[in-house]
């Protein structure tokens, strides 16, 4: 891992994850707003500096409570929709193995589908049959069947006598 230098004396997290350096700011962020507010109501005695800090650390539990049960699960869930993993409860992905994955594709190739869909699933199924299974003449004639049923397709361009 490449190593990250020190910004204003705050060291950033060794992880990767967004979300945790996410944390780590508003943490940040909140901290040192609460302590120029505990400092300035030690100083003057004020109760609107009392204020500033009790502000400062409710802001901070409602920031990092949205980020933690709202933000970070709906982008989870958003990710695994639009990489066509499967949403489970709590919004974490059931990765589904290659062999799973050709099955679910079998069965969409059956019904009756647009023919971009139908296409698209037979690109996929077609791939899984060649790199997983390592099964090229299945994966060929696979292609070869949706180039037959669907000659004038763009999708089928690139995978064509492949």
């Amino acid at each position: 891992m490449a190593e990250r230098s020190p910004t204003f004396g705050f060291v950033w997290p060794d992880s990767d994850d967004p979300f945790e350096a996410a944390r780590a700011a508003i943490a940040g962020i909140f901290l040192f707003i609460g302590v120029l507010g505990l400092i300035a109501f030690v100083a003057t005695r004020s109760a609107l500096a009392l204020t500033l800090a009790g502000a400062a650390w409710t802001l901070w539990t409602v920031f990092s409570g949205l980020l933690n049960r709202v933000v970070e699960p709906a982008t989870t869930i958003l990710g695994n929709l639009l990489t066509g993993g499967s949403v489970g409860m709590g919004g974490t992905a059931a990765p589904l193995s290659a062999a799973d994955e050709a099955a679910m594709l079998e069965r969409l190739l059956q019904q009756s589908r647009p023919a971009h869909d139908q296409i698209l699933t037979g690109i996929r199924l077609a791939e899984i049959y060649r790199t997983h299974d390592r099964d090229p003449a299945k994966a060929d004639a696979l292609i070869a069947r949706l180039c037959e049923q669907y000659p004038g397709a763009r999708e089928l361009r690139f995978v064509r006598g492949a």
